[in-house]
């Protein structure tokens, strides 16, 4: 099941999302005493993120029950500017009261990017008290898309995309010259409720070919978001929804 909004821009974005997240949490933690959540990163989460860290959201929220990580990372160290795990704890992470060992980043300051994902596996396995061959199932996650169909670090014609019995793996973008570290489809797939943002106008075209185009996620990697169940909400910024014809 899915929803689509069209959302006049980030602000609009930020409160319909963060009332959204903090409904999910609420009711994960009434039923499990607990919420897992996968951050994505880029700009477009930032003021959602920031409005959870307000006074009203921050109050309604049973943040000692929720655990967090991230659905991809650049190799990069933490306190990088492009670190994904740094804008979340600027703008959310350390602003509000969760305990520090209920958060899980990607440690991206080490050498290996195979290794990292390996590493980031066995803390996915840990936290969820997985047996092999489990996928964890996230109550919440984060997604946006880039201007060539991307989502998580799952680029067009990369490795990372043919991934099967990976829950985290390492992706050699060739573009961009660098790593990515990220989790992988069958894991994306389980969750049971994901939240896309999408903002911006160089966004338009991609976004009209992943909703409404033909399949091809060789080329447009996000059409390979099919949960298995649970609930997908989209909130687009009224620009990046420019294209779309349904």
């Amino acid at each position: 099941m899915s929803e689509r909004i069209i959302v006049a821009d980030l602000d609009e974005m930020s409160v319909r999302g963060a009332c959204h997240v903090a409904e999910i949490i609420k009711r994960a933690v009434k039923e499990r005493n607990k919420c897992m959540i996968t951050l994505s990163g880029g700009n477009t989460p930032r003021k959602l993120y920031e409005r959870l860290a307000t006074e009203e959201f921050a109050s309604r929220i049973p943040w000692e029950s929720t655990y967090w990580f991230f659905g991809d990372e650049r190799h990069i160290p933490p306190d990088h500017d492009g670190s994904n795990y740094k804008m979340a704890s600027d703008s959310l992470l350390s602003n509000v009261p969760i305990p520090p060992g209920n958060i899980h980043r990607i440690m991206t300051e080490k050498p290996d990017p195979p290794s990292i994902a390996a590493q980031y596996e066995l803390t996915i396995m840990k936290v969820f008290n997985l047996a092999p061959g489990e996928l964890p199932v996230f109550d919440l996650m984060f997604l946006g898309i880039g201007p060539d169909g991307h989502t998580a670090s799952l680029f067009p014609h990369s490795e990372a995309l043919q991934v099967t019995k990976r829950m985290a793996t390492a992706n050699n973008i060739p573009e961009t010259e660098d790593w990515r570290i990220t989790m992988t489809f069958p894991v994306i797939n389980e969750s049971k409720n994901i939240l896309f943002l999408v903002a911006g106008e160089d966004k338009a075209e991609a976004l009209r070919q992943v909703l409404e185009g033909q399949s091809n996620p060789e080329e447009f990697p996000a059409q390979l978001v099919r949960q298995k169940r649970g609930f997908q909400l989209w909130l687009i910024e009224k620009s990046a929804a420019a294209s779309l014809t349904k």
